[in-house]
């Protein structure tokens, strides 16, 4: 199972929480669509250490401005994954973000346990 996997399926019980992958060769556009149309209370999302330094850093900046277009439906949170992070450093980030009910438009940075 892949790093990515492991993080959904510890995420999986948390309700109105919608995850949101990037991977290295996904379109940029696509995944910020995706946040866009999202029709959780949360959109998280994830940003794999495979994913290109370029792309990483458009997907970066377009969480900000995700999170004022779509307050107060929703709010939207992003994790960049480093190589070396751990699956429940990550969940934890995660968890916390979801959970900080008055936070939206945050990038967060897991490197390594």
């Amino acid at each position: 199972m892949s790093a990515l996997a492991d993080v959904r399926a510890a995420l999986a019980a948390i309700a109105d929480l919608e995850i949101v992958s990037a991977e290295s060769g996904d379109d940029v556009a696509d995944i910020v669509c995706r946040l866009q149309r999202s029709s959780a209370g949360f959109a998280l999302l994830l940003i794999d250490s495979s994913v290109p330094a370029m792309d990483r850093a458009m997907l970066s900046a377009a969480i900000g401005p995700l999170a004022i277009e779509c307050a107060p439906r929703a709010r939207i949170g992003a994790i960049e994954i480093g190589a070396a992070a751990l699956t429940a450093d990550v969940a934890a980030a995660a968890v916390y973000l979801v959970s900080a009910r008055s936070t939206t438009g945050q990038i967060l940075k897991v490197t390594t346990g």
